[in-house]
């Protein structure tokens, strides 16, 4: 069994891994050695670190997106594994580009590039991996695609900006929080479904049906990550609880709490605290939990993981397109 199956079955569960991946598991797992193909370095100082980032996984639900939508047209694997690969990169710079801006210890269960090499180097490694995208996609077909690709980039580039711009900024409106995540999280899986379809040259119906489907459940994704951080575990989370409160970022169900609980004025100036102690985390993190913004959270990313349901229905009924429902599902239960 590959490092990478392991790691998939250990997170979801073979039921779950059946079900969701159906016929193109293989072919997410062929993509792996891809992946340390691209990454390849003579540079020691952080080749180790880049492969062990690699191999510790996540979740590959961007490639999967961008196999899965190109079921829908001229399908050719080889064809469509540069894409697969690509987005997998960028969403791999942008995390080691957050771990550098939350100064987070550890990614993935191990610990984070920036913990092991520093900032500055952290920083190139992500830019490095960056660069290797622009490097496959003009030496494939896909010349085409770099203007999608470019856009979406500078926007993920937005969202963490505005993300920045917000820290400790209680007064954040669902509809802020709305237009952040869409651009730092949401734009890469559309792009993801975009991209898979428009290179398998499926109609311009489909490739709008399939955008639709990456927008909502990116929007769904990155909400459930907001609400895990709130009531997960560091063990399953793979990252300390509560970091978002640390690093002044306001979500979702602090969004909540903030609105309707009845200690919002003690949880806002936490909040609002640069220097706050574990034993205010804590407090914060209780009073978020008893406010009901967990259950909010999990209510509003159902209702974007049925918006990702819908903007498919009208596609053929094939087993690919239960492919594309079931991860959905998936990435609703997550927060369960």
């Amino acid at each position: 069994m590959s490092s990478y199956k392991a790691n998939f079955e250990c997170i979801c569960g073979d039921r779950v891994l059946k079900q969701i991946l159906g016929e193109i598991e293989e072919e997410l797992l062929s993509l792996e050695e891809d992946l340390k193909r691209a990454v390849n370095t003579r540079i020691k100082l952080i080749k180790k670190p880049v492969e062990h980032m690699i191999n510790s996984g996540g979740k590959r639900l961007r490639p999967a997106m961008v196999l899965a939508s190109a079921r829908f047209g001229e399908y050719d694997f080889e064809k469509i594994k540069p894409l697969a690969v690509s987005v997998e990169l960028i969403h791999t710079a942008t995390l080691i580009h957050d771990d550098i801006i939350d100064d987070s210890p550890i990614r993935r269960g191990i610990p984070s590039i920036q913990s092991q090499l520093g900032k500055d180097v952290a920083v190139f490694t992500g830019d490095y991996i960056f660069c290797k995208v622009f490097d496959i996609l003009t030496s494939s077909d896909y010349f085409n695609m770099l203007q999608s690709v470019s856009k979406v980039m500078y926007q993920i580039c937005e969202g963490e900006l505005q993300q920045r711009e917000d820290q400790f900024n209680t007064d954040l409106t669902l509809k802020n929080y709305l237009y952040r995540i869409r651009k730092k999280t949401a734009l890469l899986f559309a792009l993801s479904s975009q991209m898979g379809a428009r290179a398998s040259k499926a109609s311009d119906e489909v490739v709008k049906a399939l955008y639709g489907y990456g927008i909502n459940i990116g929007i769904a994704f990155q909400i459930i990550d907001d609400l895990l951080d709130v009531k997960s575990c560091e063990k399953r989370l793979g990252k300390p609880v509560g970091a978002d409160i640390r690093e002044g970022v306001i979500t979702l169900p602090s969004i909540y709490a903030l609105k309707y609980s009845d200690e919002r004025v003690d949880l806002k100036g936490i909040l609002q605290s640069r220097h706050a102690n574990e034993d205010e985390i804590n407090m914060a993190l209780k009073i978020i939990r008893k406010s009901g913004g967990v259950e909010y959270a999990e209510y509003l990313a159902k209702r974007y993981i049925q918006k990702a349901q819908q903007s498919i229905v009208t596609l053929q009924e094939t087993p690919i397109k239960k492919v594309l429902s079931d991860l959905s599902t998936f990435v609703y239960n997550r927060c369960k």
